[in-house]
C-alpha cells in the first residue's frame, strides 16, 4: 500500500548549504560552483533514475532552455544576503506499485503544478534504493523524488535568455504574505500536500489502487506512535555495527540476517515501529471486517431487489399466460367459424342454381358469388396459419420470459456459506492472535519503560554537558540554563555529575515536565533546527530593532549637539531618547500581530533598557561634577531631571529595587554638589519622537 509523503525544507546559505552542491547531488551530475570556486563531482553516485528541468509551462510555450549548471549558479548569484535561502525542496514518496514511467510521469506532474503555480523553476530527481542500501536494510520499495525549486519567479528578458527576478510567494514572511492577503505559510505547506495527495490518488484510481492520505495517524483515527530522530552519530554506530556483523558472517560462511539495533534510540524505534506494526494490523483487520460487513448489507439489499423482480417478472409471466389462453380461445372460435362457412359454400351451387332457374336475370351475381367460394379455401388455410403462428410466438414468448424469471444463484449457496464462515473464522482467529500479541506485549512495557528512561538519560546528559561541545548558541544556552535552573540540577563533575545526571532523569521522566517544556527537548534533540526557526519567525523583530537603533541615533545626535561632545553629554542624550525608544518597544510588543517569538523578544529588550537608563542616570549624575562650567551642569541637571519624572511615571512596575537604588545614588550626588532650579519645568522645544 503506497505512503504519503511530502515535506519540504529550505536550502540555505546560513546552514552552510549551497543550492549547486544540493543540485549535483541529487541529480548524481558534476557540476561547478562559481560562487565557491569548487566543482562538485556526484557522477558515480547510483540510485539516480533520472533527473530533470522543468519550467513554467509560459517558458516552455516560448521554447525557453537553461542548462542545470547555470540555473543553479545563476540562483546563487541573485542572493545577496550570507543567511539567503538559495533553493526550496520538496521529498515525495512515489508509490512502488506504479511502474517507473508512472512514477517519472506521476512526480513530473506535481513539479509542473507547483513550477506554474509559483512561477518558479523545478530540477526533478527520482531516486531508488540503492542494493547496498538494501542490503543493509533499507526497504526496496522506497521509491522517491527530491525536486528542487528556484526561489525566485522566472523570466525571459530583452535577449529570450531566463533570469531570476522576484522571491515567489512562498518565500515571502507571513507579514507580506499577510499585505498582499495571502495565508501563512504554514498553510501554504499545507495546500501543497494536498496538492500532492490529489495529483498522487488521481494517477492511483488509473491502475485501481489504495489511495494516500495527506491527514495525520492522529486525525486519520490511528493510535501511531512517531519514532524518535537518530542523529548522525547513532546512524553511525547502527551502520557500523551493521557492517561489521555483515562482515563476520560472510568470513564465517554464514547466512547474514541482520542485526538487532545497538543503540537505544535504534531500539526504541524498534519497539515504536512493532507496536505500529501490530495496531496497524489490528486496525485494518477492523476495517477489513467491517467492509465485509458492509459488503454482506449490499448483498442482502441486491437479493431483495432480485427477489421484487422475480414476484414482477411471475405477474408478467401470469398476464403473458392468460393472454395466450386468450388467444387459443379466439383460435378455436376461428376454426369453427371456418367450418360453418364451409359447409355452407358446399351447398352454395345447388342453390344458385336453383336460384338460376328462378331468376336468371341475377345469373351475373352467382357467377360472382361462386368465384369468391372458389378463393375461400385459401382464405380459410391462411387464417389458420396465422393462428398457428400466433400459437407458436406465444409460446416462444412464454419460453423466453420464464428463462428470464429464473432465480439468480443465491451467493449464499452452501459453497459459498461454508466459504465465508471460513474466511470469518481465519479473520476471528488472526484477530484472537492480534490480541494475544497485544496481551503478550503488557509484559515489555517494564523493558520499554527502562527505554524511555535511558532516553531521558540520554537528554539529561545534553542539558548537563550542554557548554562543553558548541552545540547551542547563546540564546539556546540561557534556555537550557533556565531550564536546569528549575530542576534544580548543573553541570559539575565526578560524582556530583553522576549525581546530577540521575536527578535529572528522574525529574525529565515525569509527565509535567514533559508536557510542560516540549521546546526544551526539542531545542535538546534538534539544535541546528530549532535555531533556524527561531531566525525565521524572529526576522520581523531585527528588522525592526534595527530600524528604531537607527532613528534613536539619528535623535541621539541632535541632542548631543546642544549638551555637548564630552562623555557626560553622550550619556543624558542617551537618556533623552529612551521614552520614544521604549514607546516604539512596547507597541511591537503589544502587537498581536506578531509572532510570540518576537514578542517576547521586544519584552526582554524593554527590560534591559530600562536596567541600563536607571545605570545611565547614576552615571549622568555623577558625571555633572566633570562638565566646564556651572550653566553647563544646570543645564544637564534640568534635562535629566525632566526625564526622570516621566520615566519613573511610566516603568514604575517594572522598575527594581536594584534600578531605583542607582537613580537615588545619582540623586545624591546632584543634591551635595550642584545648585539646580526649575528642574521640573518640561523643555521648551522638545525634539520629536520616532
Amino acid at each position: 500500500m503506497a505512503i504519503f509523503i511530502a515535506s519540504t525544507k529550505s536550502i540555505s546559505r546560513s546552514s552552510g548549504q549551497s543550492a549547486v552542491a544540493s543540485a549535483s547531488y541529487r541529480g548524481g551530475v558534476e557540476l561547478e560552483d562559481k560562487r565557491y570556486g569548487k566543482t562538485h563531482d556526484y557522477s558515480k553516485k547510483h540510485g539516480v533514475m533520472s533527473a530533470d528541468i522543468i519550467l513554467p509551462s509560459a517558458l516552455a510555450a516560448a521554447n525557453a532552455e537553461i542548462s542545470r549548471s547555470d540555473l543553479w549558479n545563476n540562483a546563487e548569484s541573485a542572493e545577496k544576503r550570507k543567511d539567503a535561502r538559495v533553493a526550496r525542496e520538496w521529498l515525495v514518496n512515489l508509490p512502488h506499485e506504479l511502474s517507473a514511467e508512472d512514477r517519472k510521469e506521476l512526480a513530473h506532474q506535481f513539479a509542473q503544478t507547483l513550477a506554474d503555480r509559483y512561477g518558479t523553476i523545478a530540477d526533478c530527481a527520482i531516486h531508488q534504493p540503492t542494493q547496498k542500501e538494501i542490503d543493509r536494510g533499507a526497504d526496496p520499495r522506497n521509491f522517491h523524488a527530491h525536486i528542487l525549486f528556484t526561489t525566485r519567479t522566472a523570466e525571459l528578458d530583452d535577449n529570450f535568455e531566463i533570469v531570476l527576478k522576484n522571491k515567489a510567494t512562498i518565500e515571502l514572511s507571513d507579514n507580506k504574505r499577510r499585505s498582499l492577503g495571502l495565508e501563512r505559510v504554514s498553510e501554504e505547506i499545507k495546500e501543497v500536500r494536498k496538492i500532492w495527495e490529489q495529483t498522487a490518488n488521481d494517477k492511483l484510481a488509473e491502475h485501481n489502487l489504495n489511495f494516500i492520505d495527506s491527514r495525520s495517524y492522529a486525525d486519520q483515527g490511528k493510535d501511531i506512535e512517531p519514532q524518535l530522530k537518530m542523529g548522525s552519530v547513532a546512524t553511525k554506530l547502527e551502520r557500523d555495527a551493521y557492517e561489521k556483523a555483515k562482515k563476520k558472517a560472510l568470513d564465517n560462511e554464514q547466512e547474514f540476517t541482520g542485526i538487532a539495533p545497538v543503540t537505544i534510540r535504534g531500539e526504541i524505534n524498534a519497539m515504536i515501529a512493532e507496536r505500529n506494526s501490530l495496531v496497524l494490523e489490528a486496525s485494518n483487520k477492523i476495517i477489513f471486517e467491517r467492509e465485509n460487513r458492509d459488503r454482506i448489507d449490499r448483498v442482502n439489499r441486491t437479493l431483495g431487489e432480485i427477489t421484487d423482480k422475480i414476484k414482477y417478472t411471475e405477474s408478467v409471466i401470469d398476464r403473458t399466460q392468460r393472454v395466450i389462453d386468450e388467444n387459443a380461445v379466439r383460435t378455436r372460435d376461428a376454426e369453427s367459424a371456418s367450418g360453418w362457412a364451409a359447409k355452407r359454400c358446399e351447398n352454395l351451387p345447388e342453390v344458385i342454381g336453383e336460384i338460376t332457374n328462378k331468376h336468371e336475370g341475377i345469373l351475373s351475381v352467382g357467377e360472382w358469388a361462386a368465384k369468391r367460394c372458389k378463393n375461400l379455401p385459401n382464405w380459410i388455410n391462411a387464417t389458420k396459419q396465422r393462428a398457428t403462428n400466433s400459437k407458436s410466438e406465444a409460446s416462444r414468448i412464454h419460453n423466453s420470459i420464464t428463462e428470464r424469471a429464473k432465480p439468480a444463484p443465491s451467493p449464499f449457496d452452501n459453497k459459498y456459506e461454508r466459504a465465508f464462515f471460513e474466511r470469518k473464522r481465519r479473520i476471528d482467529r488472526a484477530i484472537r492472535e492480534t490480541d494475544n500479541k497485544l496481551n503478550g506485549s503488557k509484559f515489555g512495557d517494564i523493558q520499554r519503560s527502562n527505554d524511555v528512561k535511558d532516553a531521558a538519560k540520554t537528554l539529561a546528559y545534553i542539558l548537563l554537558d550542554r557548554h562543553t561541545k558548541g552545540r547551542f548558541d547563546k540564546r539556546q544556552l540561557t534556555v537550557l540554563d533556565d531550564f536546569a535552573k528549575k530542576l534544580g540540577v548543573n553541570e559539575s563533575q565526578g560524582s556530583d555529575f553522576r549525581q546530577n545526571i540521575r536527578l535529572a532523569t528522574d525529574k525529565i521522566n515525569t509527565v509535567e515536565i514533559l508536557e510542560d517544556n516540549p521546546h526544551v527537548f526539542r531545542l535538546l534533540n534538534f539544535p541546528s533546527q530549532e535555531r533556524e526557526h527561531y531566525q525565521t519567525v524572529t526576522a520581523d523583530f531585527d528588522k525592526f530593532i534595527a530600524h528604531v537603533d537607527k532613528q534613536r541615533a539619528e535623535l541621539k545626535k541632535e541632542y548631543q549637539a546642544k549638551l555637548g561632545r564630552n562623555d557626560t553629554s553622550r550619556v543624558t542624550a542617551e537618556i533623552l531618547t529612551v521614552k520614544p525608544y521604549l514607546t516604539a518597544l512596547t507597541k511591537y510588543a503589544n502587537n498581536s500581530d506578531k509572532t510570540d517569538e518576537s514578542r517576547a523578544l521586544a519584552e526582554q529588550h524593554i527590560n534591559k533598557t530600562i536596567r541600563l537608563t536607571a545605570k545611565q542616570y547614576k552615571i549622568a549624575c555623577e558625571g555633572l561634577n566633570t562638565l566646564s562650567s556651572t550653566e553647563s551642569a544646570q543645564k544637564h541637571a534640568k534635562e535629566l531631571g525632566d526625564s526622570l519624572s516621566s520615566f519613573t511615571t511610566d516603568y514604575a512596575e517594572k522598575l527594581t529595587e536594584v534600578d531605583l537604588r542607582s537613580i537615588n545614588e545619582g540623586l545624591k550626588v546632584i543634591d551635595r554638589g550642584i545648585e539646580i532650579s526649575n528642574t521640573s519645568q518640561s523643555r521648551n522645544n522638545p525634539l520629536p519622537g520616532f
